[in-house]
C-alpha cells in the first residue's frame, strides 16, 4: 500500500513540475509559429508585369513530380488574345494538395519561373474535391483568413 502511495506522489510530482514549464504550443490563429525562408507551403502560378500567364504548359513540372500529384493540360493560344507571353498556355492545371509532398521539384523544374511554392501552410478542407487546386485558384494569391 506504501508503495503505491509513493507511486502517486512521484507522478503527482511530475505533473506539478510539467505545469510551470513554458508551453510548446501557440494560441492560433492569434499568433502564428514562425516559418523558415525555405519553408515551401501552397503553390501558385505567376504572371508577368502585364498580367500575362508564365505558364506556357510545358509539363515538366507534372514529369519530374514524384508524388504524381500535377496535372496540366495545354493548348495553342486562340489568335488574337494573348493569354501567355507565348502561343502555348496551360488550358487545365491542377495540383492535387493531398497527395503533394512539398518537394519543390516542380518549381526547379519549371523553364519560366512559373510555378512558386509559397509560405502559405493553411490547408483545410471538408473535402478531398476541395484539395485539389485547379487553375483560377492557383492564379489566385493566397489570403489568410
Amino acid at each position: 500500500m506504501l508503495d503505491g502511495v509513493k507511486s502517486l506522489a512521484k507522478g503527482m510530482g511530475t505533473t506539478l513540475k510539467a505545469l510551470a514549464e513554458p508551453r510548446d504550443t501557440y494560441p492560433y490563429p492569434e499568433k502564428r509559429r514562425e516559418y523558415s525562408p525555405r519553408f515551401r507551403g501552397k503553390h501558385m502560378l505567376a504572371k508577368d508585369e502585364e498580367g500575362h500567364e508564365l505558364c506556357v504548359g510545358c509539363g515538366l513540372c507534372e514529369a519530374v513530380c514524384p508524388a504524381h500529384a500535377i496535372r496540366v493540360v495545354a493548348a495553342e493560344a486562340p489568335g488574337d488574345e494573348p493569354v501567355s507571353w507565348t502561343s502555348r498556355y496551360a488550358v487545365d492545371y491542377e495540383v492535387d494538395l493531398i497527395r503533394c509532398i512539398f518537394c519543390g521539384m516542380c518549381e526547379e523544374a519549371c523553364p519560366t519561373n512559373a510555378v512558386r511554392l509559397t509560405p502559405f501552410n493553411e490547408l483545410a478542407a471538408y473535402s478531398r474535391e476541395d484539395m485539389i487546386a485547379d487553375k483560377e485558384e492557383l492564379l489566385r494569391p493566397a489570403i489568410r483568413k
